[in-house]
């Protein structure tokens, strides 16, 4: 894969950015409509061509009009084609209700400062999902003393917040709105103490 386009490398292709991305691909269908929420560059999608797919609706949506045409150039550079890109903003998203098969939202909610926050988003992330639809999630773990520290150590540097959470809580604000948890999957350790991430996938109940 060309990578060329990547501007901020050490953001976008860390190792546990890298791996929640390619675990949530792993995780998307053939046939599925996918949006891809906060998509920055649009490195989710990177995968698409290296599927066999049925025409299917992939949809990238981001505030950042700069990582918009970053994606752009990233798939121009891999011969990736028939990716919707959209500018608008996260909690405000323009989508009827049960528009997409899957809703993916990574990599996103370590910026978001808290849990109040996170529902907000995640029950509009709910909203636009299919009545058997699904949605994809991942969450820095709270847990693994590695990642405290160096978010502790973050946030006496930096202006803009950086969080880890716990399942349970994220599973407490599923349980509200009427989905569950389908799977937890640990990334960058099967030990889930020491897990740096998990994803998340959730459907109706």
């Amino acid at each position: 894969m060309n990578i060329s386009s990547v501007s901020r490398k050490k953001a976008f292709l860390g190792n546990i950015t890298t791996a929640v991305r390619n675990k949530a691909w792993e995780l998307c269908q053939d046939y599925e409509t996918i949006l891809d929420v906060c998509c920055g560059n649009g490195l989710l999608f990177s995968h698409s061509k290296k599927k066999t797919t049925a025409k299917r609706q992939l949809v990238g949506i981001d505030r950042s009009e700069e990582l918009l045409q970053e994606a752009k150039k990233i798939f121009t550079d891999n011969r990736i084609e028939d990716i919707s890109l959209i500018r608008g903003d996260a909690f405000q998203l323009p989508f009827k209700p049960e528009t997409f098969d899957r809703v993916v939202c990574v990599n996103t909610l370590l910026n978001l400062a808290s849990l109040d926050i996170i529902e907000t988003l995640i029950v509009d992330l709910m909203r636009i999902c299919k009545p058997n639809g699904k949605l994809l999630i991942e969450i820095r773990n709270q847990s693994n003393p590695y990642i405290r520290l160096k978010y502790w150590m973050h946030s006496r540097k930096q202006k803009f917040p950086v969080r880890a959470y716990r399942t349970e809580d994220i599973s407490r604000i599923f349980e509200r709105h009427e989905f569950h948890c389908i799977r937890i999957l640990p990334i960058g350790c099967p030990v889930e103490f020491i897990a740096k991430a998990f994803l998340i996938e959730a459907g109706k109940t």
